[in-house]
C-alpha cells in the first residue's frame, strides 16, 4: 500500500476525539449515496418509459411507411410491396389505408381512425393479432372490424355485435349528398397498452376500406418492418431507391421525434436536478477535509519535516476525498440498482393510463447510465478535494509546530 493511501486511510480512522469529524464523514457518505441511487433510479425510471414506449409503438405500428409524392396514391400496391421486401434488412411490407371515421354502435358515436389492411400481411407487419384479447383474429375477414379495448367499452359494443363505419366521402341521394356508411361485425378486440390507439383504432380488411371510401383499387401508404430498428431510415432510403422516383418514406425515430425529444429533455433535466444532491454531499466533503487539516496539523508538520513533500499531503487529503465518494458511490449503485429492481417486478408506482398510456411505472437500470453516474460522483468528489488538499500542502511545518 502507498504511503499516501495508507495515511489516508488511517486518517479516515477517526478516534473518540474526532467524533464529529467522524460522523460528518459519514454524512458525506451517506450524501453521495443517496445522490447515486437517487439518479439511479430516475434515469431507471427514464430508460423504462423509453423502452416501453418503443416496444409498444413499435407493436402497433410500421418501422417505415412508404408513400408517393403525390396525393393519388398507390395502385400497384402488392408489386411495390414485394420490391420493398426485396432490399436486405426488411422483413415484410404490406399495405395499408389510413382514414377518420365515425364508428356507430346502437346508442352512441364516436370519432376513430380506421386502419384498412390485408390480414394475412398485417399479421406479419404488427403485434395486432397477438394483441387481440377477446375474439379471434382467424376471424378477420369480409364484413368484420377489429375495435381497441378503450374504443370498444367507450361506445359499448364486444364480440359479436354490428357497428357502422361512416366517412367523409359522399354519395348523392334523393335527399342529396349523403356520407358513405357500410356495417361491420366485430369479430375480435384488440388492447396494444398504448391508451391513444386502443381507444382510437379500428381495423378493417382492405378491400372493405376501399369500397367505404370509394377510392377504388388503391392505398395510403406501404408499411414495412425492418430487422434492425435504429437502421429504419437508410433502410428506407434503399427501398425509395428502388422504388425509383416519385415516392418518399418516413421512419418509426422521425414519426414519434417529438415523443422521444421530450423524453431525452427530461432525461437531461433529472440527471442535472438530481445530480445536485451530490454536489451537495461534495460539500460535505470539502467541510470533512477543511475540519481534518484543522486537526492533523501537527500530524502533516512531522510528516513534512521527516521528508514528505507537498505533494504527498495534497495526495493523502486527494484520496481521502476520492475513497468517500467510491464508498458512497458504490452503496449508492446498490440501493439504487435494488429499489429499481423491486419497484419494476412487483409494480409499485401505479399510473392512470388514460395520462400515462401505461399501467405502472417501469424501471430500467441501464449498465452504461450506472457508469456515466458513478464516474460523475467520483469526479465531483475528486473536485472537492482540490481545495483542502491544496491547503493542507502549503502548511509550513515550524509554524505548525511552533505552538505544539
Amino acid at each position: 500500500m502507498r504511503f499516501e493511501l495508507l495515511v489516508a486511510v488511517r486518517y479516515l480512522k477517526a478516534k473518540r476525539k474526532q467524533a464529529v469529524i467522524s460522523l460528518i464523514t459519514i454524512i458525506s457518505i451517506v450524501g453521495v449515496a443517496a445522490g447515486v441511487a437517487a439518479l439511479i433510479i430516475a434515469l431507471a425510471i427514464n430508460a423504462g418509459f423509453t423502452e416501453d414506449l418503443q416496444k409498444k409503438l413499435l407493436g402497433a405500428q410500421a418501422h417505415i411507411r412508404i408513400a408517393r409524392k403525390d396525393t393519388v396514391g398507390i395502385n400497384d400496391y402488392l408489386n411495390v410491396s414485394r420490391q420493398a421486401e426485396q432490399v436486405e434488412g426488411v422483413v415484410a411490407a404490406a399495405p395499408s389505408i389510413y382514414q377518420p371515421v365515425l364508428i356507430s354502435s346502437a346508442s352512441v358515436d364516436h370519432p376513430a381512425q380506421m386502419k384498412g389492411v390485408i390480414p394475412e400481411m398485417e399479421s406479419r407487419m404488427s403485434a395486432l393479432s397477438s394483441n387481440i384479447v377477446e375474439g379471434r383474429f382467424e376471424d378477420f375477414g369480409e364484413g368484420s372490424i377489429i375495435v381497441g379495448r378503450e374504443l370498444a367499452n367507450a361506445i359499448g359494443v364486444k364480440v359479436g355485435d354490428r357497428v357502422s363505419l361512416l366517412s367523409s366521402q359522399t354519395t348523392v341521394s334523393p335527399l342529396g349528398a349523403m356520407p358513405t356508411s357500410k356495417g361491420f361485425r366485430v369479430v375480435a378486440i384488440f388492447s396494444s397498452g398504448l391508451f391513444d390507439l386502443d381507444s382510437n383504432f379500428v381495423f378493417v380488411p382492405l378491400a372493405e376500406a376501399q369500397r367505404l371510401l370509394r377510392i377504388g383499387d388503391v392505398v395510403s401508404t406501404i408499411e414495412v418492418k425492418v430487422s434492425r430498428i435504429y437502421e429504419a431510415k437508410a433502410i428506407g432510403q434503399r427501398i425509395v431507391e428502388k422504388l425509383g422516383g416519385g415516392f418518399e418514406f418516413e421512419d418509426w425515430i422521425s414519426l414519434n421525434k417529438s415523443i422521444f425529444q421530450a423524453l431525452e429533455l427530461e432525461r437531461l433535466v433529472m440527471f442535472i436536478t438530481i445530480g445536485l444532491i451530490v454536489i451537495v454531499a461534495a460539500l460535505n466533503i470539502v467541510a470533512t477535509l477543511i475540519m481534518m487539516v484543522l486537526e492533523k496539523t501537527r500530524d502533516i508538520a512531522i510528516l513534512m519535516s521527516m521528508g514528505a513533500t507537498k505533494e504527498n499531503i495534497k495526495r493523502v487529503f486527494i484520496l481521502q476525498g476520492v475513497i468517500i465518494g467510491v464508498i458512497g458511490t458504490a452503496f449508492g449503485i446498490v440501493i439504487g440498482h435494488a429499489i429499481s429492481y423491486v419497484a419494476d417486478k412487483y409494480h409499485l408506482i401505479s399510473l392512470a393510463p388514460d395520462v400515462y398510456t401505461i399501467a405502472w411505472v417501469p424501471f430500467r437500470a441501464e449498465p452504461f447510465d450506472t457508469v456515466i453516474v458513478a464516474l460523475s460522483a467520483i469526479l465531483i468528489s475528486f473536485l472537492a478535494t482540490l481545495y483542502p488538499s491544496a491547503a493542507a500542502s502549503r502548511l509550513q511545518p515550524v509554524e505548525a509546530l511552533r505552538y505544539e
